[in-house]
């Protein structure tokens, strides 16, 4: 079966047809109604060097050592222990960080960059995640370098380019439903109708076709059943018949004496 072919069924089936589309709109009514809309915060860090004597300006340095810290730090903030851990701390939605503005695979990227990007139900659970996830990597940038004794003067830092604030509204997660229900419900219709339609035809097929009405003779035709015989009048005798009228002896009379 082609497409013509499930063409000419629906449009044969348009009853039904009419109806599975109805509740497909109905389901994905329903869907953007249920699905609440998402939140979402987006913040951004710089690795750079601490202030000192030698760095007076840090956003003119740059050093592929900031890039390595920054891949270090996004390795330790994605892995598994620290999501858990994400969890434990209140922090219930989708969290994302990523090196370079969105590149996940930090082996391939040269940036000092972090980007951190949470999404949650609630404006202040997207909030209080990115700076959850923010804490954390400030957290584990100063242990490192503290176990490694590094001094002052050569110390890196996070400098915000863009502070975990500000959530903006996202309704991905609600046209993701929707296209799944659509998609989905589209194709679970169309399969109805042609089902539908294969069990129509061949249940007309095995109902046995109507009686011809046959006339009745002779009274009611029933079967099984000897009609009554009813005597059937004769037809009467219409032929032409010649009546002769009597003549009266007074006019035979007089015809003769006038001849």
């Amino acid at each position: 079966m082609d497409a013509l072919d499930i063409l000419r069924v629906l449009r044969r089936r348009w009853k039904i047809t009419a109806v599975a589309a109805a509740v497909l709109v109905v389901l994905v009514g329903a869907v953007l109604f249920l699905v609440p809309k998402q939140y979402k915060v987006t913040a951004i860090s710089l690795v750079t060097p601490a202030l000192s004597q030698d760095v007076q300006n840090p956003y003119t340095v740059a050093d592929r050592v900031q890039s390595q810290m920054a891949a270090l730090l996004v390795t330790v903030l994605t892995s598994p222990a620290v999501t858990d851990w994400y969890t434990a701390q209140g922090a219930n939605g989708t969290i994302e960080v990523t090196n370079a503005n969105g590149v996940t695979d930090t082996s391939q990227t040269d940036s000092p960059f972090i980007t951190i990007i949470v999404t949650d139900k609630s404006a202040d659970g997207a909030v209080h995640g990115a700076q959850l996830v923010r804490q954390r990597a400030l957290d584990e940038l100063k242990n490192r370098q503290d176990a490694a004794k590094v001094t002052a003067a050569q110390r890196l830092i996070l400098t915000d380019v863009l502070p975990p604030a500000d959530p903006t509204t996202t309704r991905a997660s609600q046209y993701r439903a929707v296209g799944l229900v659509a998609a989905l419900g589209l194709v679970l219709g169309v399969l109805g109708v042609v089902i539908a339609d294969r069990v129509l035809t061949a249940r007309s097929r095995r109902e046995p076709a109507p009686e011809q009405p046959v006339a009745k003779v002779n009274g009611d035709h029933r079967q099984g059943v000897l009609p009554d015989l009813r005597p059937v009048a004769a037809p009467k005798d219409e032929s032409p018949t010649i009546k002769f009228s009597p003549v009266r002896s007074e006019e035979k009379q007089g015809g003769g004496s006038r001849r």
